[in-house]
């Protein structure tokens, strides 16, 4: 296998194209592995032992949570009988719940009153404890069972079965918060203003952004390297990495740990499930659908971690942060990530020396090992241009992010990966051999490992790991054909897992990046590939390609949306107080039922729905009968101007008497500050085209008060509106036209009443 070797050809190629097909197998292994790891464990019926997690006894309290399942939003009769509901199950168990009210604001200008519940269970020593937390609202559009009933569910189960054990070292406090989904709005209550916060030393959050699939910790808090260990060390079945917080941390998603985030050190894990996300945050979020297999490994995850951290130092904790996997579903790799870039240094002696030894050995050249070092780039963007041409194609069978029948799309673009790549080392490795072109690929991941190392060591061990273990293998001098095979299989157990959550984390934007990603793996393969013959290096990408076209076909073909994986499909009825106009408005993504069409006079044409509407914002509009219902009103109390500011005192009011009023300000107003009933609302940038709005989603009876501060001084339109969930009967049609595969999202249907007002 000596580059200019008068070895035998033809046997050379045929050992070289046994290592490959090898190699494939063990990744098509290590794939199946993944997928079979990648489903939670199987739900403890009611008869388990009163000291374990059981989901059996867990449903029967989410199936009482949720009562007859309707929506319970924030402020809603409903959210109070949940609540209601929830005070029961502590006081049975023997807890001393209490409710702590409060009013919050988000950045994103929503309000609300608050209500959350908290209990407390002592430890053996005074000081710090536990938090441990799950919301219980829901958004309007659905009851919310997965999104976080299911998570309630877990902590009152795990508060039953820390109460059965015995006391741990310190204390737990059990909060489950309310208006998590109109903006994070019980937690920054409890954080600015509940006694109880000085008490909380560590935390741990349950959230969901689907209804099934495991439980994954896929993100951390503060110092997070003693948390992580201590819940690594009582885990049974751990799903994470580092790479999830690193990721997560870029994304424009929160959870309540977003608000201590904020506030503080504070070591905490959080806990997610993602599978089937396009139920999620619609009426399909419901005790039918959520998985007791989900709400298993959620609370054997979440009763592990409270374990682990309320036994650790709460008063001490260490400190640093760590670099993590697990490995197999079974244990989790972890080290300091200030080591990262020692074990980069490490990596990239280790490869290099190989990389001089084969020369010196004579069966290296420069020229293939320079080769070696541009496949992976090379593939890395052909990869991109072939799975961008890919995406667009299957552009018009995905609507919306997830599809009811993803696998065929999945698989194209694996295997859309896996042809450029090899095809791509084809090219490459015309001349030489498998030494030069095996050190141009793992002096290459070495490096990568390095600056990653360097500076963003979460996503490291991606690197670290395989080129670690290349290196070794290398210079322990096992036979080619394992030195060539192991790393790629060490980089396909570690990858793959991450890889299959990319769809369900991102829908089709998670398949690009899939794809991006294979590159990497598949391209490994590249010193096999150099000498594999016909089989490796003609027959397989041949096959494979064709393979990724009849997947494409049918992921083409397939229907996107069914009634257990719903499309999103929002109704609206608008009434302009100034106009007397009244419209019906439909939200999704084209292209809308006919029948739903055909049920009102609907223009071909989306528009604009309202002046205030964020600038890429588009519904069809339709006549409808008129509401006739009295307008929100915006009253001013006070009007004056000092140092060149005009300072207004206002009053939002629903004569109607909807739940929730909202006021635009434009742009023009030069808005500096607002409170809302006396709490100051943090402010942000415009949300749509320049507009800032201000919504309680609580507003009282007898309204509710604003205080402004402009920066201009002219008068201006401003607009109030209030809202109300559902439809009035005159949408009764419009109800029935929408088809079964497509349900409502966020806030549901709604009637909303508008008005301009001169400020």
């Amino acid at each position: 296998m000596a580059d200019g070797s008068e070895v035998d050809v033809a046997t050379r190629e045929r050992g070289a194209g046994r290592g490959l097909a090898a190699a494939l197998i063990l990744l098509a292994l290590a794939l199946l592995l993944a997928v079979v790891q990648s489903v939670p464990p199987e739900p403890k019926s009611k008869q388990v032992p009163l000291a374990e997690f059981s989901a059996g006894r867990a449903r029967e309290v989410l199936r009482d949570l949720l009562g007859d399942g309707a929506p319970h939003p924030v402020g809603s009769p409903a959210n109070g009988r949940v609540r209601e509901r929830i005070l029961a199950q502590l006081r049975w168990l023997g807890y001393s719940p209490e409710v702590q009210e409060g009013f919050a604001c988000s950045s994103g200008g929503t309000c609300a009153k608050v209500e959350n519940v908290l209990a407390r269970l002592p430890g053996r020593e005074p000081g710090k404890s536990v938090l441990l937390m799950a919301h219980y609202d829901s958004v309007p559009a659905g009851p919310g069972a997965g999104d976080d009933m299911t998570g309630v569910a877990a902590l009152l189960e795990i508060a039953r079965v820390l109460r059965t054990g015995p006391p741990l070292r310190h204390g737990v406090l059990l909060l489950i918060d309310d208006g998590e989904e109109a903006g994070l709005l019980g937690a920054s209550a409890f954080t600015e203003r509940s006694p109880a916060m000085q008490e909380v030393g560590a935390l741990v959050n349950l959230e969901a952004r689907g209804s099934s699939g495991p439980s994954l910790m896929f993100e951390t808090s503060g110092p997070d390297a003693w948390a992580v260990s201590r819940f690594a060390a009582r885990v049974s079945r751990p799903f994470t990495s580092s790479l999830f917080p690193t990721v997560y941390q870029f994304l424009p998603n929160d959870t309540d740990l977003t608000v201590f985030k904020g506030r503080g050190e504070l070591s905490g894990l959080n806990f997610a499930f993602i599978g089937e996300p396009s139920r999620y945050h619609t009426p399909a979020d419901n005790f039918a659908n959520a998985s007791p297999a989900s709400l298993q490994h959620h609370g054997d995850n979440a009763l592990a971690a409270v374990r682990g951290l309320a036994e650790g130092d709460l008063a001490r904790p260490p400190g640093g942060r760590a670099v993590f996997f697990d490995l197999f579903r079974v244990a989790v790799v972890r080290w300091p990530a200030g080591l990262s870039p020692l074990l980069g240094v490490l990596a990239l002696a280790l490869t290099l020396a190989a990389a001089v030894l084969a020369r010196r050995r004579g069966i290296l050249t420069w020229s293939s090992f320079g080769l070696g070092l541009l496949v992976t780039p090379a593939a890395l963007l052909l990869t991109l241009a072939v799975a961008f041409g890919l995406q667009a194609t299957l552009a018009g069978a995905f609507p919306s992010p997830w599809v009811a029948r993803p696998l065929a799309a999945i698989a194209a673009f694996w295997l859309v990966s896996l042809v450029v790549t090899l095809w791509t080392a084809v090219l490459l490795t015309r001349r030489g051999g498998v030494a030069g072109f095996w050190s141009g690929v793992w002096v290459l991941w070495s490096l990568l490992g390095l600056l990653l190392g360097l500076f963003l060591q979460g996503v490291s061990f991606l690197f670290l790991a395989p080129a670690l273990v290349a290196g070794l293998a290398a210079l322990a001098g096992t036979g080619r054909p394992l030195v060539s095979i192991l790393p790629v299989v060490v980089v396909a157990v570690i990858w793959f897992p991450v890889v299959v959550l990319l769809y369900a984390a991102l829908g089709l934007t998670g398949l690009l990046a899939a794809a991006l990603l294979l590159a990497f793996v598949f391209a490994t393969l590249t010193p096999l590939v150099a000498v594999a013959g016909p089989f490796g290096r003609r027959w397989l990408p041949l096959a494979a390609a064709g393979a990724a076209v009849i997947c494409a076909v049918l992921a083409l073909v397939s229907p996107p949306f069914s009634p257990a994986s719903p499309r999103s499909l929002t109704l609206q009825l608008h009434e302009d107080a100034d106009s007397g106009a009244t419209r019906w408005l439909v939200r999704g993504a084209p292209p809308f039922p006919p029948a739903l069409l055909a049920a009102a006079k609907f223009a071909r044409q989306p528009v604009a729905p309202f002046p205030w509407s964020p600038p890429m914002s588009r519904a069809l509009a339709a006549p409808a009968p008129g509401l006739q219902a009295a307008a929100p009103e915006l009253a001013v109390l006070e009007d004056s101007v000092a140092g060149g500011k005009r300072h207004l005192r206002l009053r939002l009011t629903s004569p109607r008497g909807a739940p929730a009023g909202t006021v635009c300000v434009p742009e023009a107003a030069k808005l500096e500050s607002v409170e809302i009933d006396g709490q100051s609302v943090p402010m942000e940038e415009g949300q749509g085209g320049g507009w800032r709005q201000f919504t309680n989603l609580t507003l009282p009876s007898q309204g509710s008060e604003l205080t402004v501060v402009l920066g201009a001084t002219q008068p201006l339109d401003w607009y109030v509106l209030d809202r109300s969930f559902g439809l009035p009967s005159s949408g009764q049609a419009l109800l029935a036209a929408r088809p079964k595969d497509a349900v409502p999202i966020q806030d549901g249907d709604v009637t909303l009443v508008s008005r301009k007002v001169r400020i």
